[in-house]
């Protein structure tokens, strides 16, 4: 199909898709500069490094102050703080460590442990060897009485529980519900890796009970070929209200490099063990093989992409947004399965797949052009609300967009209501606890870069809903 003639039929179907009645408003309450002069890259896996879908956590709020991780164009990792609501963000400008690469994976992480008020930051890995740093106790618990400087945290380490420095990718801290923080990454390469589990002793600083979560192992066959190798992408992992801590996420396998399948998981105990979706107890790490753990089945031909966006609402029922492609969406787009690893863009559509208080999981067709990789956010009423940006396929850059759902008719109906014209250069990651305490959703952009390598300025704009 001839490209001119995709590029109007994109437009007309965008355009259908926001002349929507509105459903909700999204109203843009502050926006504040955090760095004029942020890094970005030109590498084989795109121009951004700040804001990319692994980061389970760029950005998060406690104790009425937020704190931002990023590199700056001095290619330094920095950490940014401001008081709640619209104070200035105030940085700190890491020293000791100059950030090379120019791959998009080796990205920073941030978490902060509330019962001890430490922060911890894990930045600069893509199969390399592990680089962490924490605060010491309470710079978190008593921000207004501290010096935001360097001098609040401790030196680099490579390790966590032993002495020995590992290699991991993927770097992920989320809080526990007892204000604990657990750490997770990948341990191996894509295709052949294993996620790993570790949790913080609060007030004795630090990390014990290294445990693996779910293995690669396993022997997955279909019409591309056969393999014996994967890992997982995950989703996210977050408690729920009960405390249950819940993942979703999709396989590669290392043959032919292509996702398949949704899977899913909770653990009752923190991690330390796992149940499938018919609450089965796992007696090894889940793999490939094991029963019960794919709930979705989505072949690796129909160029589902990895690492989405999920959510947990106050039922406890589990919320997953991904884009993959559909036979009918191939149609349209001239297009047939397998014909492109990622499908072609005209082609993709997120959907929204959902576990219902039975275990039973639904699904609906998000009705507009799917962009990169989504991120979801539940209120206290169960309505939904998808954040992306709009891409240019050619160009991988385009406009924050926010979308949302009603439960009142189970999320069938949804419908953008807010577009910030960019082109902004980062996928869209915001602030999981501020939104949790005050439904305030504190979203990340970075504008794109008139010349590679270009430091562009990064900011966060702030939404409330009516």
């Amino acid at each position: 199909m001839n490209k001119g003639i995709l590029s109007v039929f994109a437009s007309i179907y965008w355009t259908l898709c926001l002349a929507q009645p509105d459903l909700a408003s999204a109203i843009l309450v502050h926006e504040s500069l955090v760095d004029p002069h942020a890094l970005t890259i030109d590498g084989s896996f795109g121009k951004s490094i700040n804001g990319k879908s692994f980061q389970q956590d760029i950005i998060v709020s406690h104790q009425g102050y937020q704190y931002l991780c990023y590199y700056d164009a001095g290619r330094r990792v920095c950490i940014s703080r401001r008081q709640l609501p619209e104070g200035e963000w105030e940085t700190i400008h890491f020293s000791d460590y100059n950030f090379k690469s120019n791959d998009a994976h080796n990205i920073i992480s941030i978490g902060i442990c509330p019962a001890d008020g430490t922060i911890h930051l894990a930045f600069d890995h893509h199969g390399d060897t592990l680089h962490y740093r924490r605060s010491i106790m309470n710079v978190a618990s008593e921000p207004e009485k501290v010096t935001w400087n360097a001098s609040l945290f401790l030196p680099i380490q490579h390790f966590l529980q032993a002495s020995e420095p590992i290699r991991i990718t993927y770097p992920r801290f989320w809080q526990t519900p007892d204000g604990g923080l657990q750490f997770c990454y990948r341990r191996g390469g894509s295709g052949n890796g294993d996620r790993m589990l570790v949790d913080y002793i609060a007030g004795v600083g630090e990390w014990q009970n290294t445990r693996q979560i779910d293995s690669h192992a396993g022997v997955f066959s279909d019409e591309i070929g056969t393999s014996d190798s994967r890992c997982s992408y995950p989703n996210g992992y977050q408690y729920g209200p009960t405390g249950k801590l819940h993942t979703t996420w999709v396989w590669r396998e290392s043959s032919q490099g292509a996702n398949h399948d949704l899977v899913y998981l909770y653990s009752e105990d923190m991690g330390n063990s796992w149940k499938n979706n018919d609450g089965r107890r796992l007696e090894e790490p889940c793999d490939v093989n094991t029963q019960g753990s794919v709930v979705v089945a989505i072949g690796r031909d129909y160029g589902l992409m990895n690492t989405h966006g999920q959510t947990i609402d106050y039922q406890g029922r589990v919320h997953v947004v991904m884009w993959h492609c559909t036979d009918a969406s191939l149609e349209a787009a001239g297009s047939v399965a397998g014909e492109e690893r990622w499908g072609p863009p005209l082609a993709r559509r997120y959907h929204h797949y959902w576990r219902d208080l039975q275990g039973e999981w639904q699904h609906t067709e998000l009705p507009f052009i799917a962009g990169n990789r989504p991120k979801i956010f539940v209120d206290e009423n169960a309505r939904l609300y998808v954040i992306f940006s709009h891409r240019d396929a050619q160009k991988q850059m385009g406009d924050l967009v926010i979308a949302t759902a009603d439960p009142e008719n189970s999320w069938k109906t949804w419908e953008i209501i807010y577009e910030q014209s960019g082109p902004f250069v980062n996928e869209m990651l915001a602030d999981f606890y501020r939104w949790k305490h005050e439904e305030i959703l504190s979203i990340i952009v970075q504008e794109f870069p008139q010349k590679s390598h270009d430091p562009t300025p990064l900011k966060v704009l702030d939404f409330k809903f009516e």
